[in-house]
């Protein structure tokens, strides 16, 4: 019974749009045939006003031409994204993993604060934040934090059978 309700519904469902495109045909067959009442206009400026229009080359040499075709028709230089003010990333994430990898199973739970302790520039700092959100997407370690805006604590919950060899990370390409 209930696979005739469902064929029921498709077949009313294939009518309503039936019924929507012959409306939509309906529409653009009236605009068509209203466009085909219209005539563009074929004609320039009235005689009277033919001698008040300025001439347009006046003042206007083979040479000037010449130079404004040359420009007009030269490419223009790319832009230049100048880049040397950006401190190149000298850390991947992947490499974060690894060390993380190798300091997390021995201290269990540590904070992010001291974790990151010994870094000094601030994209290190944000390529640890980002390894230590990877161990988490691969479900071995765990992040509290009990108030907003409070510590974040990274606790080990891998175990000794995990193959840490194989972890898929993704590399940033830029």
């Amino acid at each position: 019974e209930l696979a005739l309700w469902s064929e029921r519904d498709l077949l009313l469902a294939r009518l309503l749009e039936c019924k929507t495109f012959k409306d939509v045909a309906r529409v653009l067959n009236a605009l068509s045939e209203q466009a085909d009442l219209c005539f563009p206009r074929r004609t320039g400026a009235d005689e009277r006003f033919a001698g008040l229009m300025p001439d347009l080359l006046e003042g206007t040499s083979i040479r000037r031409f010449q130079s404004a075709a040359i420009r007009a028709l030269t490419p223009k230089p790319e832009p230049i994204v100048d880049l040397f003010h950006v401190s190149p990333i000298r850390i991947t994430v992947a490499e974060a993993v690894d060390e993380l990898l190798a300091e997390l199973p021995i201290v269990g739970r540590i904070n992010f604060k001291r974790l990151t302790a010994d870094l000094v520039e601030r994209v290190e700092v944000i390529v640890r934040f980002l390894a230590v959100l990877e161990l988490f997407k691969q479900g071995i370690v765990d992040i509290e934090q009990f108030t907003q805006f409070g510590e974040i604590d990274i606790v080990w919950v891998g175990d000794a059978d995990t193959d840490l060899s194989v972890l898929a990370i993704d590399d940033y390409e830029g």
